[in-house]
């Protein structure tokens, strides 16, 4: 029962600041602000045409429809087999990845369903399958709304956990990534999301998984390490596509400032 209390006042304090913290944000942080908005508002610029030239494969849909399921629902699986492993192993290091994974995704996921509420998106196989914002006003809410991807939220909050909790495994790490750059878009070749709900679905994710990494994970120390990876989103003007960037060693871009995004510091 302490447990559980214990998980739902870190769950509590993690939502108070995470949705409190616009209020902390430093010039800094535009080194990660601006080109994710910048890359938001490139996708939805070109949402509709992305959409086009992907195309209607029906054998693409069912293919990426079932991979993106496989990845995030088994990143969930993984999750909570890791913790129950490292309870009955009595490995701490186990049960704590799995904890701080199942902690980040319903963080995550709970940030994903508001906005989903909030923006009451139209998904690419609906309505006039150009993504309408409020097509009905507001007279119908819903939570299966396609701002942002829920699938493309819980794979990066996982992998991103398990990455930091894993130092010194950069080829398992670039494997996590590949994999959830895969599932994202793979929501987008599903025609399940518009490439923007990919964008913003990843972002939220990954820094939520950082966040609860930093904020209860016993094993970081509050300072920036050497050789990891970090993702971006990246937008290709002269070819309009999109996608994910994975860089091996950041020594300029992974910086302290970085590090305290959403840290609540």
């Amino acid at each position: 029962m302490s447990q559980i209390r214990i998980c739902l006042k870190d769950f509590l304090g993690d939502q108070a600041g995470i949705w409190t913290s616009p209020l902390r944000l430093r010039a800094h942080d535009a080194l990660w602000l601006v080109p994710l908005a910048g890359a938001t508002a490139a996708s939805l610029y070109y949402d509709v045409q992305t959409l086009q030239e992907v195309g209607t494969s029906p054998n693409r849909v069912r293919i990426s429809g079932d991979l993106s399921n496989v990845g995030a629902y088994g990143a969930i699986g993984i999750a909570g087999a890791t913790y129950v492993i490292g309870k009955v192993t009595h490995n701490e290091r186990a049960r704590e990845t799995g904890v701080l994974s199942l902690e980040a995704i319903t963080d995550a996921g709970l940030v994903t369903e508001a906005l989903k509420l909030a923006t009451n998106r139209e998904r690419p196989n609906m309505g006039t399958g150009r993504g309408r914002f409020w097509p009905d006003d507001s007279d119908i809410y819903t939570t299966s709304g396609s701002f942002p991807s829920g699938h493309a939220t819980i794979i990066w909050a996982f992998s991103h956990v398990l990455a930091e909790e894993t130092p010194g495994h950069r080829w398992l790490h670039l494997g996590l990534y590949a994999a959830a750059a895969g599932v994202s878009v793979a929501r987008v070749t599903s025609r399940n999301h518009f490439p923007s709900d990919v964008v913003v679905g990843s972002a939220i994710g990954y820094l939520t998984g950082g966040y609860v990494y930093r904020r209860h994970s016993d094993s970081y120390d509050g300072s920036p390490a050497a050789g990891k990876f970090t993702v971006s989103p990246v937008y290709d003007a002269a070819t309009r596509s999109f996608g994910m960037g994975v860089t091996l060693d950041p020594s300029v871009l992974h910086s302290t400032h970085l590090k305290q995004l959403w840290s609540g510091n």
